[in-house]
């Protein structure tokens, strides 16, 4: 069923005042803020039909109402981003530039920032993925003597991803052959993707086989994610929210974390088109996220380089901010990556 002009206001004028004050939104407090003349028994007959069609739910009988998934979704796809959020960010654009410019460098603090600049923008969770190259390549690796017997292989990937991966030297290698292994191996890979690799010719002793063999295995598991590594900041604005303040639903949130599978059911939401998408309460698909909404997209270079990002929250959210917040990230990372690819 269609809703008529008056519904559609009500409609707004509930979800506004709930995600400010969390508390049930009564037909008098309504009534008072709509600009138009019109009595308090016109504005219950009106949320009492809007309750009917699963827009609003009452905590119970004799309280306001609340929205209820439904009327978020309306209130997210028929109402424009706030025009004020946009302009506060763009005020605060230079400043997040400078910021992340100072640490770009070091590609585990620059996504460790992101994270936490979002979270403050949305107030609420926020999670960034390190970028991933869609053909991964090998920029370099090195060889690091341990323990004997034991040798540590760095490999660095483009744009800037670090795997280390452990090798048993079935003899004993001095220096000199042990970079003369190195360099070969190292000729062999840099600048390769995974298929580039496998299609060349080798020669090689049983030991350079062998590095290029671990070089090989961390392509493939690199090849395999579609996002891997990550920071999560601002849990504490998202479990200080009233709806999970002495809640079941913040134990089931901190264990999801712990355990990588809240993070993953995140991931899982995220559109491969490069479009922020907005993901409400029940429309996950997971049963981790329900009492969760998610504001997420992709950045980077498409085709090229691409990470993700987003801001989780209680259904509950603000939706204009938070979506204006995660597409000005989303293009700063963008032309960041641009900028130094």
């Amino acid at each position: 069923m269609l809703l008529n002009t008056r519904q559609k206001i009500l409609l707004k004028l509930i979800v506004d005042d709930y995600v400010a004050t969390a508390s049930p939104v009564a037909s008098e407090k309504v009534c008072r803020k709509y600009n138009q003349v019109i009595s308090p028994a016109t504005v219950r007959k009106e949320m009492a039909e809007l309750e009917e069609l699963g827009y609003l739910e009452r905590p119970y009988a004799s309280s306001g109402c609340v929205p209820m998934d439904l009327a978020y979704r309306f209130y997210v796809s028929s109402l424009p981003i706030d025009k004020k959020d946009e302009e506060l960010f763009q005020i605060q654009r230079i400043d997040i530039e400078e910021r992340l410019l100072q640490v770009e460098a070091d590609i585990a603090e620059w996504i460790n920032l992101s994270s936490a600049i979002l979270a403050d923008l949305a107030n609420n969770m926020a999670l960034v993925t390190f970028p991933k190259a869609i053909d991964t390549q090998v920029k370099h690796i090195e060889l690091v003597r341990m323990q004997a017997p034991v040798v540590m292989l760095i490999v660095v990937l483009k744009p800037a991803m670090i795997r280390r991966y452990f090798i048993n030297l079935n003899g004993e290698l001095d220096d000199s052959r042990l970079n003369m292994s190195a360099n070969r191996v190292r000729n062999l890979v840099i600048d390769s993707t995974l298929d580039q690799i496998n299609s060349k010719s080798m020669g090689l002793t049983h030991f350079e086989q062998e590095l290029l063999d671990s070089v090989v295995i961390i392509l493939e598991e690199e090849e395999r994610s579609n996002y891997r590594g990550h920071y999560v900041d601002g849990l504490r604005n998202l479990i200080n929210q009233p709806e999970f303040l002495e809640n079941e639903s913040l134990r089931m949130i901190v264990e999801g974390i712990e355990d990588g599978t809240l993070i993953d059911a995140i991931l899982d939401e995220i559109s491969m088109d490069g479009i922020v998408r907005v993901v409400i309460g029940g429309e996950n698909r997971g049963d981790l996220l329900r009492p969760l909404s998610l504001v997420v997209s992709q950045y980077g270079i498409p085709g090229r380089t691409v990470g993700a990002l987003g801001a989780v929250g209680p259904t509950r959210m603000q939706y204009s901010r938070t979506i204006a917040g995660v597409q000005l990230m989303s293009t700063l990372m963008t032309d960041m990556l641009e900028l130094y690819s």
